[in-house]
């Protein structure tokens, strides 16, 4: 059972988590009404637990803002201790109106352990719909009064974990969790989040202990999917649903059906936009990393849309040519502008001709920036073809030369690109 826990900061929590820890249940715990909402809207409980009046938390409120959405969640509220000659009334209207609000359950500070331990198990009780809390399925029997499972009638030895995971997938034989979403409801927010292999351990141990008992595949492994009880064990399991429900079960069966589906799909959504996020992370630490190592290279990249006829370039190549990043990619003739005009006859013989004919090219070239600055770079490039053998883009890179070059090297260099006379 998940339970979520919501105890005022000021003054020190007086409700025993540390009890509730210690008998097999998943706690999460929450300080306020507000993160109670917000982890009620994410995550599936069995149990809210949460005191009626505090400066934090108005649990009256937070019961009626549940139901009036539609969340089953059983609740149990906490009410204050009253003294005085009029303290048994104003109890009684306490819990009157936390009743009316939606709560399932009221317990009177202080609490005391065993009485809240018992409460919980008599709310786990009407929240299965069954005369016996016991959950069963083929020879497997789950006893939360005992914290047992049996098979067969005979005691498995099993430890906090696999107990809490034969009782999910027991609470729901019929329902295929995934990793993430047993990750989710066994493991509280204020622990690390298991690893893919933490939980397939736990799976492979439980399988075991039931193997060892005699029951062999009864955890089934549904690829790409999850986990969930094989359907093959529902004997049982038929015979105990078959009993009779009792006055408003089917409307709050069918409310906590269309809830739990809801509550998943909000939790696949969370997960969609977490792998979202995840990936736009690591996409633009790439860009990150790409914008360094050409700053640190002195080499920019651009690319020509042969079909949208625009032009992109990296940020170091803005800064190669002194212009500003922020505005559009020059245009092909605006490019030809940047060019020293002596160099305009290598351009042409040595890049141009060749995106012609459709083949790689490379010169050595003078740029002149914005503020007059001459330098000397280096262009080499390409065309880009897709599956049919059409030509979709030109590519290439611009090279920053101008500290390696002096007069003698960089003639050579332009002797190299310069046309045949």
């Amino acid at each position: 059972m998940r339970i979520l826990l919501v105890e005022a900061s000021h003054p020190p929590p007086r409700l025993p988590y540390t009890t509730l820890s210690q008998h097999r249940f998943v706690v999460d715990r929450a300080s306020n009404s507000e993160e109670a909402w917000e982890l009620l809207s994410s995550f599936l409980y069995d149990l809210l637990l949460l005191e009626a009046f505090t400066p934090c938390c108005d649990g009256i409120h937070l019961c009626r803002r549940l139901r009036n959405v539609g969340n089953p969640v059983l609740i149990l509220l906490i009410l204050p201790a009253l003294t005085g000659g009029d303290g048994g009334s104003a109890q009684a209207s306490h819990r009157i109106q936390g009743f009316t609000s939606g709560a399932d359950a009221c317990l009177t500070q202080p609490v005391d352990g065993q009485e809240l331990l018992a409460h919980i198990q008599a709310l786990a009780r009407r929240g299965a719909r069954k005369a016996s809390p016991v959950l069963s399925w083929g020879p497997v029997c789950l006893h939360p009064t005992a914290c047992q499972v049996t098979c067969d009638g005979r005691v498995l030895t099993i430890n906090r974990k696999e107990y809490q995971l034969l009782e999910l997938l027991l609470s729901h034989p019929r329902q295929t969790f995934s990793r993430a979403a047993i990750s989710d409801r066994l493991w509280p927010l204020d622990e690390t989040l298991p690893t893919d292999a933490t939980i397939k351990t736990h799976i492979r141990n439980v399988r075991r202990k039931l193997e060892q008992a005699g029951v062999q595949d009864f955890i089934q492994t549904h690829y790409g999917h999850g986990y969930r009880l094989n359907p093959s064990y529902h004997a049982r399991a038929a015979l105990a649903s078959d009993q009779t429900l009792q006055p408003g079960a089917v409307v709050d069966t069918v409310t906590a059906h269309v809830w739990q589906e809801l509550m998943t799909a909000n939790a696949r959504l969370q997960e969609e936009i977490e792998h979202r996020q995840r990936i736009a992370e690591q996409l633009e630490r790439s860009e990150r990393m790409l914008r360094n190592a050409q700053q640190v290279a002195q080499i920019g990249s651009w690319e020509f849309d042969m079909q949208t006829q625009t032009t992109y370039w990296t940020e170091e190549l803005y800064r190669i040519h002194g212009l500003d990043p922020s505005q559009p990619a020059p245009t092909p003739s605006e490019n030809l502008a940047l060019i020293h005009p002596d160099d305009h006859p290598i351009h042409t013989e040595a890049i141009l001709k060749p995106v012609i004919k459709e083949e790689p090219f490379e010169a050595n070239l003078r740029i002149i920036r914005n503020d007059g600055e001459i330098r000397y770079v280096n262009i080499r490039g390409g065309p880009i073809f897709d599956d049919e053998r059409r030509l979709i883009k030109i590519a290439g890179t611009t090279f920053d030369i101008t500290q390696w070059v002096v007069n003698d090297t960089f003639s050579t260099l332009r002797a190299v690109s310069a046309p045949v006379a």
